[in-house]
This record gives structure tokens, C-alpha cells and sequence, in this order.
């Protein structure tokens, strides 16, 4: 660790005592404006509807597939801030207090997150917005609900990582718009404007924690793209505070500087690990689209490192779809777009870019077009 780390790990701890004490900590606003453009405003009719509503049944039923654990019987709305491998139910201390390494204090911290990244939420508002059936919407309102009640700000095991923040705000932010945005049937009435509140409130404490907290020298790496991804597509989706503006700049700075420094220009990912590669591919991809629907496009570098990125993965991929396994993995996804275990992740990016890139050795080399 340099020097300058040390200083800045030392200005950070005395930051976290400052917030413990509540200095500092988010203070939302009341929301004013409206809501930034989808990337994506409607599913194609093509959909399987079927499919959709399945796995979102499946989820009202409690059964949730946390990387190993498929089906895992975790009720619904689930236990929060308890890990679904242990058991184990981590403490509503001072979130940036808490040694979410410690097995003994959170149980597997990596299955405990990965159900609070609401990937489940996307899918059920899918399934609502394919299907129309109120119970997926209602779903969705059950699992917020739930996750504001026992995950309160900032206490807990889900207020002390700020990839974490991110990613379920990317979740949210196409929830949202799968659900109506705005005009949402849930937001009707007087319980649906003090739900909308409530889900706004903690989306911008979301955005304060991320802005506050960004990972910098040796924590940098993809968590850093992540955490740029998150909090521009939520200061997109909804610019509706006095700081959203300073959000979605920094987090766009944030997200061309390292768009270039953390990927080569043949397209190699600077960490060398395939799935990590594929990972910032998607933050990159989801940043751009979200960015393009509502006018504040990358440069033209930002989206050559991208297609340069995809190049490469094509370069390495066999005729069954197939990439050597290279580096660290950990079958983490940004967005679950597609229902189901993520078996042909490479393959369905490089079908993304086919489109994107007018690029036909792509289309080859994906072989077909998923839901994606």
C-alpha cells in the first residue's frame, strides 16, 4: 500500500466516525422535475411470456437461486440482512462499523449481497409488463417495502459497500421504468405517493453513500466502474435533486477515464480475469445506452474501448461459445435481463454488440440473439 493510500484510508476512517455521529450523512430533499428517458421503453412482443412468469412465480414463492444455491427456500420478502447459505443474520450496526468479512458477524457475505442486489425485482417487472397480472407489480412493492424496513439508513450490512449501492440502483432504475415510471399504478393514491416517497428517499441516500464513498487506489479496479455505473444511470433516471446534475458528471468522468485506464486498446481487460472482463463490458454497455437515451452520449473512445472489448472476446471463443477461464470469477451479473443461471453471458454480449456495432463476425460468433 502507497503512501498516498495510507493517507487517504486515514482521512476515509475519520469520515465513517464523522457519519457514525450522523455528520455528514444524506439528507434528502423533496424530488422536483421529471424522470430522465428509458433506454428501453417497451419488451418486443417476441418475449416468452411464459418464460417471464414463471420465474417471477417462482420468486413469489419464496425460491430464490443464489449462485450454488438454486431454489433456495427464502421466503418472500426474504430475511435481508440474513446470508441464505448460513443463516447467519448480520447486526443493524452502523453499516461502515461492520466487518462484512467475518464470516462469524455476516455468514458469506457474497450470497448475503447478492440477493440485495434485487436482480428478482427486474424479473417480476418484467413479468408484469409482459403479462399485465397486478400480482408481479405488487410483488415488486412487497419486496421494496420490506427491504426499506429492515435495511434502514445507514445501518446494516447493506450500507458499508458502494458497489453494492450501485448495482441495485442500476435494478431499480429499470424496475422503475418497467413498471409505468412516473405513472406507475403503484404511485395512485395516497399509499402509492407515500410509497413512490419512501423509494425516492432511499434512492437518494443511495447516490449520497456512492458520492461519498467511491473506491479509490488498490480497491479501484472494476468496483470503481461499477460504482460510476450505478450512480449515473440513477442521477439519469431520476434528476431530481439539486446534486443529481454534479452526480451524473462525476460519475461520467468517472466512468470515460476509466472506461480507457482499466482496458487496453487491443480490448483486454487491464485485470485479466474473463468474467471480470465480461462485467465491465455490461457496465460499459448499460452506461452507454442509458446515456444515449437521454442525450448525454459518451465520446467516441469510450465506445471503441467497448467494441475493442468484444473484438477480443470474440477472438477467443470457440465455435460452442466457449472462452478460456482465465483470472477469478464469481457468476456476479449487473442486470439479470434474461430468467435463469448466466451459461451464455459472453455470447449474448457479443450478440449486443452485432447490433450496436454493425458487426458480423460478432453475429457469428454468437451464434443467436437471447432476450438481451
Amino acid at each position: 500500500m502507497s503512501l498516498p493510500e495510507v493517507g487517504f484510508r486515514l482521512r476515509r476512517k475519520i469520515v465513517n466516525n464523522v457519519e457514525r455521529i450522523g455528520v455528514g450523512r444524506a439528507k434528502p430533499r423533496e424530488p422536483v422535475g421529471c424522470c430522465g428517458k428509458p433506454w428501453l421503453a417497451h419488451l418486443p412482443l417476441g418475449f416468452d411470456r411464459q418464460r417471464y412468469a414463471r420465474a417471477a412465480d417462482r420468486i413469489l414463492e419464496g425460491c430464490f437461486d443464489v449462485f450454488a444455491l438454486r431454489g433456495a427456500a427464502l421466503g418472500f420478502p426474504p430475511r435481508w440482512n440474513a446470508d441464505p447459505k448460513t443463516g447467519i443474520e448480520a447486526p443493524l450496526l452502523f453499516g461502515k462499523d461492520l466487518n462484512y468479512r467475518d464470516p462469524e458477524v455476516v455468514g458469506d457475505v457474497k450470497y448475503l449481497w447478492e440477493v440485495n442486489r434485487h436482480l428478482e425485482l427486474v424479473t417480476l417487472a418484467q413479468a408484469w409488463h409482459l403479462t399485465a397480472d397486478e400480482r408481479y407489480a405488487q410483488g415488486c412493492k412487497a419486496l421494496l417495502e420490506s427491504w426499506f424496513e429492515q435495511c434502514p439508513y445507514p445501518r446494516g450490512v447493506n450500507w458499508c459497500a458502494s458497489l453494492e449501492h450501485a448495482v441495485r440502483l442500476v435494478n431499480w432504475s429499470f424496475a422503475w421504468f418497467l413498471l409505468g415510471s412516473e405513472d406507475s399504478r403503484l404511485f395512485a393514491g395516497e399509499p402509492g405517493r407515500a410509497f413512490r416517497q419512501r423509494w425516492l428517499t432511499c434512492i437518494y441516500q443511495h447516490c449520497h453513500f456512492i458520492a461519498s464513498h467511491w473506491s479509490r487506489y488498490s480497491s479501484a479496479n472494476n468496483h470503481l466502474l461499477g460504482e460510476a455505473t450505478g450512480l449515473f444511470v440513477a442521477a439519469v433516471t431520476w434528476p431530481l435533486w439539486d446534486e443529481s446534475a454534479r452526480w451524473r458528471d462525476a460519475a461520467r468522468s468517472e466512468l470515460t477515464r476509466e472506461a480507457l485506464a482499466q482496458t487496453f486498446s487491443d480490448g483486454v481487460n487491464k485485470e485479466q480475469a474473463t468474467w471480470y472482463h465480461h462485467a465491465v463490458a455490461d457496465m460499459l454497455l448499460v452506461s452507454g445506452l442509458v446515456a444515449r437515451a437521454n442525450s448525454c452520449d459518451f465520446d467516441a473512445e469510450y465506445w471503441a474501448r467497448l467494441e475493442s472489448m468484444l473484438g477480443f472476446l470474440a477472438s477467443v471463443m470457440d465455435v460452442e461459445g466457449n472462452v478460456p477461464a482465465f483470472g477469478d470469477a464469481d457468476e456476479g451479473v449487473l442486470v439479470r435481463f434474461v430468467p435463469g443461471r448466466p451459461a451464455e453471458v459472453f455470447r449474448s454480449l457479443l450478440a449486443t454488440g452485432a447490433v450496436l456495432f454493425g458487426r458480423p463476425e460478432l453475429r457469428a460468433k454468437a451464434a443467436r440473439f437471447d432476450d438481451k
